[in-house]
């Protein structure tokens, strides 16, 4: 009995000193509750956690009376640690003052990366302050970047480090340019979405409906990339680990947004689109699971006076990440899954014109999974870590064109598509066409790779090794439509499904050395590495089959000592790297439709139908070129790079020259046919259609040509890029930013062409058709300077920031290469192949193949300095709401100048493009 009343004793006065405690957390600034911020009490022999709501409230249950540490966070927060004591219950209320953050950390302009190559690197807040609507827009903060107008009735496609040119003869720049997203590349190369038929112009002065939307062997399209998931972004100009392949141009890298965040949107209307967002980060308690999702769409139009045509792009991604952790490894998986979808529309005015039905859509829709592990092993003196990756997608692309065809006179089609003869049919006087054009990419990838670490001879040897797999195949219904209404009477293809194309499938090995070599006062850091590299499963026949490519890289930094200027030090760096790197040709380039030829034998038109007939000699002919092979580039480079009192100056060399890029070449071929004699046919004696076995015919050839893709494309690029940037000055808060670059690009064909002379052979009214075989077709000289002056203020206590950028073209110039018009060799009409000599300039027939140009073709124009002006202000409302706007363009000034005597003046060339933005962080 004695027992019982002791214990009740007790257990009634624990719980009489058991407590609750109600914390409400505030922000000290302004006085409004905070949401997440975690608190940790701990006393002797208990310990409580817990986690404010959306009221900023914590409520502690019984808690047993006594003295405890009280520990409370939240990110952008200071810590607050403090001792109290509980001996009643009580309502307590905290507040958090904003974490004070170094004037000199907030960079809202692209920064120089100070590791061993040239990268520029981009962050939340730079894309927060510009505003951008896509990843075209990033391109503004690169050395020799220039803010432009948004086209969003055109693809994008990045071009580094060149002055670039509109010539789809150059498309490995883009091509060439990698993109990986969280460690995953986009993959483009089972793209096959291009329309035949005409380029259909629906809306005056727009250009080619599919033309200008046409991805294919062309890169990504960086309209459908949204930024605001993005964490931070690297774009690497100069020599990439070996760990990335299949790029010659650049590699761009692109981290998205990871860990616990407020429910944030944003709002962004300009005057060619308005972008919606949202997106929330989810955590769990002890931090090993983290949940991110973000939804965006965009409404764009070229013209916002036109209706008729528009760009629509939405991006949804669920990202997840869970950790693992121990005394002796340390697990993280990544898995995520993405949707992708943009449309294209376009279609004409029904009440302007005549051709009412004419209309254009281009839908993308991607979907894809991709999941990473990341095993740290902490104790392990050998192997450091394994990472591994693997990613499924799957497109399903759809063009739809609708085409309103009128033909003049009688014209054939033919109704086979094999060759040989064959009667053909009349095409209706005119017709409503109609195209789909059906492609279902799917790309696999996996990738292993060690991170390893030897030590020999005193050096620590930071060793990299691993292995890549991609698998491309497109498994659409491909180009179908009625081929009794074709899109073109001109058509020079037949429907081809898109499933009957091989798979692509390629592997590669690399392996990457990294060492630091103390040299006493001096350092130098190393990194070389090789990459192998196979494209599996195509025929033997041709050139690339079986063969490795192999890209070797090395990069050098020299780190100076740094010696005392006044209060500070200088400290000096200089890198050096050089590098080859190698693209292996698209599906569309290894397999390209076949191209028909249809010469008609016989076109005899008579009033009633059923006499009427046609025939055709069709000839099938492969457009393969077995001899084509990856492009590939080298390049240098040389970096130095000064920094003093957060001040900060680099200015980088480079020199890039590619030989092998794919271009369209052209082949010929002499077809010979039968051409009958229709005039022996009586109209009034036919009782059915006229018989070929009783008319005469004489044979005739056709010399023509036809396009192959091969390796004549040459890029020479050079120039330098540099950037300045100044520390933030305390007393007006303002940091200036001074970036800029001159660039040389050089575009040539490096192999011969066949083409026409400079006027037709006609013989007794007869056209006789000689080719002519040239060495230079065509080329360029493309010369510019730029620089971008950017003065940016941050003013914390009000929340504002705002930066004006003064962008100076200083000069663009444009000479083309002198091109010989004298052939190396000429084909007679029978085909044959005979060398042009001196002689043949005087020839009655061939002289004409001897093209005479103007020298004032090949003169240098040069347009002289131009500059914007650009604007952009942001205010934040008690760290919830921010708003902002920009004005590009705010002022312009063009020079005037004189081409060939003529004066051209750019006054009224452009106008202001403003838009504002609304950020919600709740």
């Amino acid at each position: 009995m004695l027992v019982f009343i002791l214990f009740s004793n007790l257990g009634f006065t624990q719980n009489i000193n058991k407590l609750n405690i109600q914390i409400t957390v505030k922000d000290a600034e302004s006085k409004l509750p905070i949401k997440g911020a975690l608190l940790t009490v701990e006393g002797s022999s208990q310990k409580y956690k817990g986690q404010s709501d959306d009221f900023g409230s914590i409520v502690l249950n019984a808690i047993v009376s006594g003295n405890y540490k009280i520990k409370l966070s939240h990110s952008g927060y200071e810590t607050i640690e403090k001792k109290l004591e509980f001996t009643t219950n009580q309502n307590l209320s905290l507040e958090l003052k904003p974490a004070s953050i170094e004037l000199n950390e907030v960079v809202i302009t692209a920064t120089e990366s100070r590791g061993m190559t040239s990268t520029s690197i981009i962050d939340k807040r730079a894309m927060q302050h510009l505003q951008p609507s896509s990843f075209t827009d990033l391109l503004e903060l690169l050395p020799g970047g220039r803010s432009k107008d948004p086209v969003f009735n055109a693809s994008n496609h990045i071009k580094l480090r060149e002055v670039g040119i509109a010539d789809s003869n150059y498309d490995i720049s883009s091509l060439g340019t990698a993109f990986v997203i969280d460690g995953i590349p986009l993959n483009t190369d089972a793209n096959l979405q291009y329309s035949t038929g005409p380029r259909m112009t629906i809306t005056p002065g727009s250009g080619y409906a599919n033309t200008r939307r046409n991805t294919t062997s062309k890169g990504v399209d960086m309209r459908s990339i949204s930024t605001d998931q993005i964490e931070k972004v690297e774009i690497i100009r100069g020599i990439p680990s070996v760990e990335y392949g299949d790029l010659t141009s650049g590699l761009i890298k692109i981290k998205r947004k990871r860990g616990r965040s407020n429910w944030e949107s944003r709002f962004k209307a300009d005057e060619f689109s308005k972008l919606y967002y949202v997106g929330k980060g989810f955590e769990s308690e002890e931090k090993r699971f983290v949940l991110n999702v973000g939804l965006d769409y965009l409404d764009a139009k070229s013209d916002p006076r036109n209706s008729f045509e528009n760009y629509k792009r939405i991006t949804a991604s669920i990202r997840a990440q869970k950790t693992w952790e121990d005394d002796s490894y340390l697990l993280q998986w990544d898995s995520s899954l993405d949707y992708s979808g943009s449309m294209d529309n376009e279609r004409a005015d029904p009440n302007v014109g005549y051709a009412k039905i004419d209309r254009y859509s281009s839908d993308y829709n991607r979907f894809s999974i991709a999941n990473s592990f990341d095993l740290d092993f902490k104790t392990s003196r050998f192997l450091k870590s394994i990472h591994v990756a693997t990613s499924l997608s799957q497109q399903y692309d759809k063009i739809e064109q609708t085409k309103w065809v009128q033909v003049s006179n009688a014209t054939a089609i033919p109704n086979n598509t094999e060759q040989g003869e064959s009667d053909g049919i009349f095409l209706t006087p005119q017709y409503a066409s109609e195209l789909l054009v059906d492609g279902k990419p799917f790309d696999a990838f996996l990738k292993a790779m060690g991170d390893f670490e030897v030590r020999l001879f005193g050096i620590t040897h930071a060793l990299k090794a691993g292995s890549e797999w991609t698998y491309s195949k497109n498994n659409g219904k491909g180009q179908v439509y009625d081929t009794t209404h074709p899109p073109s009477p001109e058509m020079t293809t037949r429907p081809r499904s898109y499933k009957d194309i091989p798979a692509s499938t390629d592997i590669a090995f690399f392996a990457e050395d990294a060492i630091t070599i103390p040299l006493g006062k001096h350092q130098l850091n190393l990194a070389g590495g090789i990459r192998a590299m196979s494209l599996l499963n195509v025929p033997s026949a041709y050139a690339i089959h079986g063969k490795y490519y192999f890209d070797p890289r090395i990069n050098a930094q020299w780190v100076l000592p740094s010696f005392q200027i006044g209060k500070h030090a200088l400290k000096t760096e200089l890198t050096v790297g050089a590098g080859q790197y190698t693209k292996f040709p698209t599906l569309a380039q290894l397999y390209p439709d076949y191209v028909y030829n249809d010469l008609v034998q016989l076109n005899y038109y008579h009033n009633t139908p059923e006499y009427r007939r046609i025939n055709l000699m069709t000839y099938k002919t492969s457009a393969i070129n077995y001899d084509l092979t990856p492009a590939i580039n080298k390049k240098w480079e040389v970096r130095t790079d000064f920094s003093y009192d957060n001040n900060r100056f680099s200015v980088t060399f480079f020199n890039e020259r590619l030989d092998s890029g794919f271009r369209s070449g052209s082949r010929y071929h002499a077809l010979s046919y039968k051409k009958y004699d229709s005039s022996s046919i009586d109209p009034s004696a036919l009782t059915s259609q006229p018989d070929l076995a009783e008319m005469s015919f004489v044979m005739d050839t056709l010399l023509t040509t036809y396009n192959i893709t091969n390796n004549g494309s040459k890029l020479l690029k050079s120039g330098v890029e540099f950037q300045l940037s100044s520390k933030r000055f305390k007393s007006i808060n303002t940091r200036f930013t001074l970036n800029g670059a001159w660039f040389k690009t050089t575009y040539t064909n490096s192999n011969p062409v066949y083409k026409s002379g400079q006027k037709d052979i006609i013989i007794n009214g007869k056209r006789l058709p000689y080719l002519g075989l040239y060495q230079w077709d065509d080329g360029s000289i493309k010369q510019q300077l730029n620089t971008n002056l950017i003065v940016d203020t941050y003013i914390p206590s009000l929340g504002l920031e705002f930066s004006s950028s003064f962008q100076f073209m200083w000069f663009r110039s444009n000479q083309s290469t002198p091109m010989n018009g004298t052939p190396i060799a000429y084909i007679n009409p029978s085909g044959e192949q005979y060398p042009y000599l001196e002689k043949d300039k005087s020839d009655p027939i061939l002289q004409w193949l001897d093209i005479k140009y103007n020298d004032d073709l090949f003169e240098k124009r040069t347009i002289p300095m131009s500059m914007n002006m650009n604007l952009k202000i942001s205010k934040d409302f008690y760290k919830k709401i921010r708003i902002s706007m920009f004005v590009n363009r705010l002022f312009s000034y063009y020079q005037n100048y004189e081409i060939n005597g003529q004066k051209i003046e750019q006054r009224g060339l452009t106008s202001p493009y403003f838009g504002m933005e609304l950020n919600l962080n709740l």
